[in-house]
């Protein structure tokens, strides 16, 4: 492990959301450490649930592709819900995701994954 991926983990560790969003990238793409799909997903979440936006887009994407998990578009739309109910940078892109994923949700999904965006979205303010 180089230098600096240790200086992101330990900032990781000590609960910094962009830290653990690149930290999350590095063990998903291998950069200077080894892949690690599983560990990825719980840095992505420790910062998507700290309200990180680029976490919970990069969450939406990988829920929507079925990259590291398998593909659940319900988690997909909740991720992007957030995304685009969060009112940041990547508001539209969030709304364009939920756009994407919608057609394949029933009513009832779709229902639940805005009960549940809404639930994490309480969680950040």
């Amino acid at each position: 492990m180089s230098n600096g991926t240790a200086d992101l983990q330990a900032q990781a560790e000590a609960g910094d959301a962009e830290a653990q969003f690149r930290y999350a990238q590095a063990l998903q793409y291998g950069l200077g450490i080894p892949m690690d799909d599983d560990l990825s997903m719980q840095w992505y979440k420790a910062s998507a649930k700290q309200g990180f936006e680029r976490a919970r887009f990069s969450l939406g994407e990988i829920c929507k592709e079925g990259r590291i998990i398998p593909q659940d578009l319900m988690q997909a739309y909740v991720w992007y819900r957030t995304v685009a109910d969060g009112g940041g940078e990547l508001a539209a892109a969030g709304q364009e995701g939920c756009e994407e994923v919608l057609p394949y949700l029933t009513p009832e999904q779709v229902s639940q994954a805005k009960e549940n965006a809404t639930i994490l979205q309480g969680r950040t303010t």
